[in-house]
C-alpha cells in the first residue's frame, strides 16, 4: 500500500504485520485530519448537523429564503441576486416554495393574474421546473407584461381625451385592451 508518497519496501513478514498496522492507524489520521468548512464563510464545522454551513450561515440563508418568499408574494418580481440565493438550496426547498407561491398566487380573485404568471414562470426557468411533474396546472408562456402607454389623444380620431379612458367618447375607439 502506498499513502501519500511513501515508498513500499519488501520487510521480513514478522514485521509486516506490525508495519501494516501503523499504515492502518496512519490513514485513519490522514482521513481524520480532513477539515470541513462552511460553504459560506470558511469557519471550521464542528457541529455537521447543518453541513454544509456553520449554524449562523444556515439561520441567515433560511431568512433570505423567507424574505424571497415574501418579496415574491408581496411585490409579484424574482430579482437575479434572489435566484443566486435559492440556487443554494435543495431542489426539494425549491420546488417546494414553488408550490407555495403557485397556490397563493392561483386562490387570489381572479386566480393567476398576468403579472403572477411572469414571476412564476422566471422561477419555473430558472430551477428547470416542470409544473405538470409537480401535480400543477400549466402555465401560460408569458415572460413579460406589455404596458400600454398613457394617451392623451385618441389613435383613431386624433382628438384630446384623459388618459384613464377605456373608450375614446367620440369614435368609440377601444384605448385599452384589459377593458
Amino acid at each position: 500500500m502506498i499513502f501519500k508518497g511513501k515508498k513500499q519496501t519488501k520487510e521480513p513478514e514478522e514485521g509486516k504485520e506490525k508495519k501494516e498496522t501503523t499504515q492502518s492507524t496512519e490513514a485513519k489520521e490522514v482521513k481524520h485530519e480532513e477539515i470541513e468548512r462552511c460553504v459560506e464563510c470558511g469557519k471550521i464545522l464542528k457541529d455537521k448537523t447543518y453541513e454544509p454551513y456553520c449554524k449562523q450561515c444556515d439561520e441567515k440563508l433560511d431568512k433570505q429564503f423567507d424574505s424571497i418568499e415574501d418579496n415574491i408574494l408581496i411585490y409579484r418580481e424574482l430579482l437575479d441576486s434572489e435566484i443566486k440565493i435559492l440556487e443554494k438550496f435543495d431542489d426539494e426547498d425549491i420546488k417546494d416554495l414553488f408550490k407555495k407561491i403557485y397556490e397563493k398566487f392561483s386562490k387570489e380573485e381572479g386566480g393567476l393574474k398576468e403579472e403572477s404568471v411572469v414571476v412564476l414562470n422566471k422561477f419555473k426557468n430558472s430551477f428547470g421546473l416542470n409544473e405538470l411533474e409537480m401535480g400543477l396546472a400549466r402555465l401560460p408562456d408569458i415572460k413579460e407584461i406589455k404596458k400600454n402607454k398613457p394617451l392623451d389623444e385618441c389613435p383613431e380620431c386624433s382628438k384630446k381625451i384623459k388618459e384613464d379612458f377605456n373608450l375614446c367618447p367620440y369614435c368609440g375607439y377601444r384605448l385599452k385592451d384589459n377593458f
